[in-house]
Protein backbone atom coordinates (compact mmCIF):
# COMPACT_ATOMS: atom_id res chain seq x y z
CA UNK A 1 0.00 0.00 0.00
CA UNK A 2 3.12 2.44 1.12
CA UNK A 3 4.47 1.65 -2.28
CA UNK A 4 1.55 2.23 -4.30
CA UNK A 5 1.03 5.49 -2.55
CA UNK A 6 4.63 6.60 -3.22
CA UNK A 7 4.44 5.20 -7.14
CA UNK A 8 0.94 7.84 -7.33
CA UNK A 9 2.70 11.03 -5.69
CA UNK A 10 5.88 10.02 -7.57
CA UNK A 11 3.31 10.14 -11.09
CA UNK A 12 1.64 13.35 -9.67
CA UNK A 13 4.96 15.05 -9.23
CA UNK A 14 6.66 14.07 -13.12
CA UNK A 15 2.51 15.52 -14.60
CA UNK A 16 2.66 18.58 -12.39
CA UNK A 17 7.10 19.20 -13.87
CA UNK A 18 5.78 17.70 -17.08
CA UNK A 19 3.15 20.36 -17.12
CA UNK A 20 5.81 23.22 -16.34
CA UNK A 21 4.40 24.16 -13.15
CA UNK A 22 0.85 26.08 -14.28
CA UNK A 23 2.45 25.33 -18.31
CA UNK A 24 4.13 28.37 -19.68
CA UNK A 25 2.65 30.10 -22.28
CA UNK A 26 6.13 31.76 -23.91
CA UNK A 27 7.67 30.41 -26.88
CA UNK A 28 11.33 30.57 -27.71
CA UNK A 29 10.66 31.18 -31.19
CA UNK A 30 7.85 31.01 -33.92
CA UNK A 31 7.52 30.26 -37.71
CA UNK A 32 8.83 32.39 -39.93
CA UNK A 33 10.81 34.28 -37.55
CA UNK A 34 13.70 35.18 -38.95
CA UNK A 35 16.62 37.61 -37.16
CA UNK A 36 16.02 40.06 -39.98
CA UNK A 37 12.10 39.66 -39.57
CA UNK A 38 12.68 40.36 -35.98
CA UNK A 39 14.77 43.33 -35.98
CA UNK A 40 12.00 44.74 -38.42
CA UNK A 41 9.62 43.67 -36.00
CA UNK A 42 11.29 45.32 -32.91
CA UNK A 43 11.60 48.62 -34.89
CA UNK A 44 7.68 48.67 -36.34
CA UNK A 45 6.52 47.99 -32.57
CA UNK A 46 8.82 50.81 -31.49
CA UNK A 47 7.57 53.05 -34.07
CA UNK A 48 3.90 52.38 -33.21
CA UNK A 49 4.16 52.41 -29.51
CA UNK A 50 6.02 55.86 -29.65
CA UNK A 51 3.50 57.02 -32.36
CA UNK A 52 0.70 56.02 -29.39
CA UNK A 53 2.59 58.53 -27.13
CA UNK A 54 4.60 55.43 -24.76
CA UNK A 55 7.86 54.57 -26.32
CA UNK A 56 8.50 52.12 -23.66
CA UNK A 57 5.76 49.88 -23.41
CA UNK A 58 5.81 47.72 -20.10
CA UNK A 59 5.72 44.45 -22.09
CA UNK A 60 5.05 43.46 -25.87
CA UNK A 61 4.13 39.65 -26.74
CA UNK A 62 4.33 38.25 -30.17
CA UNK A 63 2.03 35.09 -31.58
CA UNK A 64 1.92 32.93 -34.32
CA UNK A 65 -1.97 33.06 -35.98
CA UNK A 66 -3.98 33.33 -38.31
CA UNK A 67 -5.84 36.70 -39.62
CA UNK A 68 -9.24 35.38 -38.25
CA UNK A 69 -8.18 34.18 -34.81
CA UNK A 70 -5.69 37.18 -34.34
CA UNK A 71 -8.07 39.92 -34.43
CA UNK A 72 -11.11 38.08 -32.13
CA UNK A 73 -8.06 37.49 -29.41
CA UNK A 74 -7.62 40.88 -30.20
CA UNK A 75 -11.11 41.99 -29.52
CA UNK A 76 -12.06 42.89 -33.18
CA UNK A 77 -15.22 40.58 -32.83
CA UNK A 78 -15.70 37.71 -35.91
CA UNK A 79 -16.06 40.20 -38.78
CA UNK A 80 -12.20 40.33 -39.97
CA UNK A 81 -12.03 36.81 -42.38
CA UNK A 82 -9.29 35.33 -43.68
CA UNK A 83 -6.75 32.22 -43.02
CA UNK A 84 -3.58 34.31 -43.90
CA UNK A 85 -0.45 33.58 -41.46
CA UNK A 86 -0.14 36.48 -39.15
CA UNK A 87 1.87 38.14 -36.75
CA UNK A 88 -0.06 39.35 -33.85
CA UNK A 89 1.63 41.39 -31.60
CA UNK A 90 0.03 42.50 -28.13
CA UNK A 91 2.28 45.24 -26.42
CA UNK A 92 0.96 47.10 -23.08
CA UNK A 93 1.63 50.42 -22.21
CA UNK A 94 -0.34 53.46 -21.91
CA UNK A 95 -1.73 54.96 -25.52
CA UNK A 96 -3.49 57.40 -26.76
CA UNK A 97 -4.79 56.95 -30.80
CA UNK A 98 -3.45 60.63 -32.01
CA UNK A 99 -4.07 59.49 -35.52
CA UNK A 100 -7.73 58.48 -35.03
CA UNK A 101 -10.64 60.28 -36.37
CA UNK A 102 -13.77 60.87 -34.41
CA UNK A 103 -16.48 63.17 -33.87
CA UNK A 104 -15.31 67.23 -33.46
CA UNK A 105 -13.96 67.59 -30.04
CA UNK A 106 -14.19 64.17 -28.94
CA UNK A 107 -11.17 63.13 -26.92
CA UNK A 108 -8.85 60.55 -28.59
CA UNK A 109 -9.49 56.85 -27.67
CA UNK A 110 -7.21 55.66 -25.14
CA UNK A 111 -6.34 52.39 -24.03
CA UNK A 112 -3.50 49.99 -21.95
CA UNK A 113 -2.64 47.42 -24.93
CA UNK A 114 -2.61 48.14 -28.60
CA UNK A 115 -2.74 45.28 -30.70
CA UNK A 116 -0.77 45.07 -34.47
CA UNK A 117 -2.35 41.63 -36.57
CA UNK A 118 0.55 41.86 -39.12
CA UNK A 119 1.44 39.62 -42.31
CA UNK A 120 3.87 36.64 -41.46
CA UNK A 121 5.71 37.08 -44.86
CA UNK A 122 5.96 40.75 -45.41
CA UNK A 123 5.53 42.17 -42.16
CA UNK A 124 2.96 44.66 -43.69
CA UNK A 125 0.23 45.85 -41.13
CA UNK A 126 -2.88 44.25 -41.80
CA UNK A 127 -4.98 45.09 -38.85
CA UNK A 128 -4.88 47.07 -35.23
CA UNK A 129 -6.69 49.09 -32.74
CA UNK A 130 -5.94 50.69 -29.27
CA UNK A 131 -8.13 49.47 -25.91
CA UNK A 132 -8.10 46.74 -23.17
CA UNK A 133 -7.39 43.65 -22.38
CA UNK A 134 -7.20 40.72 -25.27
CA UNK A 135 -7.54 37.16 -25.05
CA UNK A 136 -5.05 35.06 -26.53
CA UNK A 137 -5.79 31.61 -24.97
CA UNK A 138 -6.71 30.60 -28.47
CA UNK A 139 -3.57 31.78 -30.27
CA UNK A 140 -0.99 29.64 -28.59
CA UNK A 141 2.30 30.13 -26.88
CA UNK A 142 3.60 33.82 -27.21
CA UNK A 143 7.35 34.95 -27.95
CA UNK A 144 8.00 37.92 -25.72
CA UNK A 145 10.03 40.65 -27.46
CA UNK A 146 12.32 42.98 -25.76
CA UNK A 147 12.72 46.29 -27.62
CA UNK A 148 15.45 47.79 -25.06
CA UNK A 149 16.51 51.14 -25.07
CA UNK A 150 15.95 54.00 -28.32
Amino acid sequence: MRDALAFGALLVSIAVLGAGCGGSRHATSLPGLTATKLARLKTIVKDAAKASGDAHPSSVMVYASRRHEANIAAGAGSGVPGSDPVYLVVAQGHFICTGCTGPAGAAPPRGDVITMVLDRKTLRGLDGGIGGPVDTSKVGPGLPLRLGQA
